[in-house]
């Protein structure tokens, strides 16, 4: 039985923002070698609800390709690039901190949760919020975007070709960085891999 909200979800997630915290009702488990870890639920939670905050440190988009310059493949996938009042920003997760919401994994089939653009005291945070009531034992999972990701495969053949080009992402496998755009625009956001751009649709709703 899903459990009775003690706050409305924009409230609760400007109050884990504000804190620093991740939600209660959440843990990290392990899959297998090739999505590596991923988040999963404890508890039921209803369509609508705050589930995470994709927390890093918010930096400008000149400090973010200085960054990809320097870091490391396995790093580069925790930039998560988005629009933010006309402007380009990022998110950078690479620093293992802890928290959650870097672990999510992809499944542009059937997510149930979906990323937001929360603004706080005039700065933007990344929110994923459910799509559909969960149940305890499901993994949360949002859709990265329309692209030829390592893990989409759908024969042999391409696993095995996309597998020796891939490393651990945020919490899977991926030869990619997250980046976002602005869904009330549709605009198209680009997810960087190490040495390469590929155009991808994001959905991110702004201003929540």
């Amino acid at each position: 039985m899903p459990r009775k909200r003690c706050m409305n979800p924009k409230d609760e997630a400007k109050f884990h923002v504000t804190k620093g915290t991740d939600k209660a009702g959440l843990d990290v488990k392990y899959i297998n070698p090739i999505k590596g870890r991923g988040v999963f639920s404890t508890v039921s939670f209803e369509k609508g609800e705050f589930l995470l905050e994709y927390r890093g440190e918010l930096i400008s988009k000149q400090e973010c390709e200085s960054r990809q310059r320097l870091y490391h493949d396995s790093l580069r996938v925790f930039m998560f690039e988005f629009r933010f009042n006309g402007k380009l920003w990022c998110i950078d997760a690479a620093k293992e901190d802890g928290s959650l919401g870097r672990l999510v994994n992809d499944n542009h089939i059937n997510p149930n949760a979906t990323m937001k653009n929360l603004k706080v005291d005039g700065k933007p945070y990344l929110c994923l919020f459910t799509l559909k009531s969960i149940s305890p034992g499901e993994e949360i999972t949002y859709n990265y975007g329309d692209s030829d990701w390592p893990w989409r495969c759908t024969t042999a053949t391409e696993c095995n070709q996309n597998e020796a080009a891939s490393h651990s992402g945020p919490g899977l496998v991926s030869s990619v960085e997250k980046t976002a755009t602005e869904c009330n625009q549709n605009e198209a956001a680009s997810h960087s891999g190490p040495g390469l751009v590929s155009s991808v649709e994001k959905g991110i709703q702004v201003n929540y």
